[in-house]
């Protein structure tokens, strides 16, 4: 309740360039932050000792990272606007339905386009791209490109030079 209160009062408001001001919050809440990240002050993030951001890795506009699990962006990967980061689920074949965490990992130079949904347990490997509303439910490889509802591969993205 005190991450929530905290952040809607001195962070969700703040324009772009506040966003020191921002890390600054999270690592006080115990988020691990190595370099420069950029967060956007819209993003909703559930626990944020469960986020772990690298160097120049982004968190886009109305993101949100419902991280019971760990969530871990590495660097300068992007997660654009109104991305579903989701690491807990039900086990749906128990009578009690109990919560099933898992983590996500987003890999170095990797990007998740708009609105695209994220499921638990998922690896997102080195310069993957994840097209727009994309719901991925399975790893994806290096230089992986993934689109669609389940998400599948449609390509392969040439080596960065």
């Amino acid at each position: 309740m005190v991450w929530r209160i905290t952040w809607l009062i001195t962070c969700s408001w703040t324009p772009k360039f506040f966003n020191p001001w921002r890390l600054c919050v999270l690592k006080i809440f115990g988020a691990g932050i190595l370099g420069n990240p950029f967060v956007h002050g819209t993003v909703r993030i559930q626990i944020p000792w469960h986020i772990k951001l690298h160097d120049r890795a982004c968190l886009g506009d109305r993101v949100c990272a419902y991280s019971l699990g760990i969530i871990e962006v590495q660097e300068s990967a992007t997660v654009a606007q109104e991305v579903y980061l989701c690491t807990g689920t039900h086990d749906f074949e128990s009578s009690t339905m109990q919560l099933i965490t898992d983590s996500i990992t987003i890999g170095k130079n990797a990007f998740v386009g708009v609105r695209a949904m994220i499921l638990p347990g998922v690896k997102i490997d080195e310069n993957a791209v994840i097209g727009a509303n994309a719901v991925v439910t399975k790893n994806v490889s290096n230089n992986e490109i993934f689109a669609g509802n389940p998400a599948r591969k449609i390509g392969i993205r040439k080596k960065l030079s």
